[in-house]
C-alpha cells in the first residue's frame, strides 16, 4: 500500500505541474477597492479546477476582503487544514458509533491515521509557503490529497459504502485549489 501511496502522490504532483503549465504561472491583477478584491478572488479561482468552491471558500473568510494573492493562498491552506480537522472529529464520532463492527472500526482507524498525517503535512506546508519552498509545499499537499484518497479506497477494498466520500472529495478539492493558487505565486 505504501508504494501505491507514493505513486498516487507523484501522480498528483505531476498533474499539478502540468496544470500549472496550462493555467499559466503568473497572474497580474490591478486591485482597486472592494470590486478589486472580488475580482482578485474570481481571477484567482478561474485558475483552479473548482471555481465555485474556490470562490465560496475564499469569500467565507473575512480576511479575504483585504488579502493579496499570498493571503488568499494562506486562507486556502487554512481552510484545507480546518476541513481535515473537522473530518478527524467526524471520524472519532463514526468510530465511537461503530460498535462491534471490527471491519468498519479498522477502516475508520486507517482513515484517522491518514487524516492525521494529511493535516500534519498541511501544517508543514504553512512553513513551506512562508519561505516559498514550492517543491516541498507541492509534495506535502499532494501527499495530503493522497491520504484522503487512501481513506476512500479502504472502504472500496472492503466493499463498504463510505460515510466519508463527500468529506474526502471536499478535502482533495480544497487541497487542489490551494495548489492551483500557489502556481500563480511561482
Amino acid at each position: 500500500m505504501a508504494s501505491f501511496k507514493i505513486f498516487q502522490s507523484l501522480l498528483a504532483l505531476v498533474f499539478m505541474i502540468i496544470s500549472s503549465a496550462f493555467l499559466g504561472t503568473s497572474i497580474r491583477l490591478q486591485i482597486a477597492g472592494k470590486d478589486g478584491i472580488r475580482n482578485l478572488i474570481s481571477a484567482t479561482c478561474n485558475h483552479t479546477l473548482y471555481f465555485e468552491m474556490c470562490v465560496s471558500a475564499l469569500r467565507s473568510d473575512p480576511r479575504s476582503q483585504t488579502s493579496d494573492l499570498v493571503g488568499l493562498a494562506n486562507i486556502a491552506l487554512n481552510i484545507s487544514i480546518a476541513h481535515g480537522s473537522e473530518t478527524l472529529a467526524f471520524l472519532k464520532v463514526l468510530k465511537s458509533n461503530a460498535g462491534n463492527d471490527t471491519q468498519l472500526s479498522g477502516i475508520l482507524s486507517e482513515c484517522t491515521e491518514e487524516y492525521i498525517e494529511g493535516t500534519e503535512n498541511l501544517e508543514e506546508a504553512i512553513h513551506a509557503l512562508r519561505i516559498r519552498s514550492f517543491d516541498d509545499m507541492n509534495t506535502l499537499v499532494s501527499t495530503a490529497m493522497t491520504d484522503s484518497d487512501t481513506c476512500e479506497q479502504g472502504f472500496k477494498e472492503m466493499n463498504r459504502s463510505s460515510p466519508l466520500t463527500d468529506k474526502n472529495e471536499s478535502f482533495s478539492k480544497l487541497c487542489s485549489i490551494f495548489l492551483s493558487i500557489t502556481t500563480l505565486l511561482s
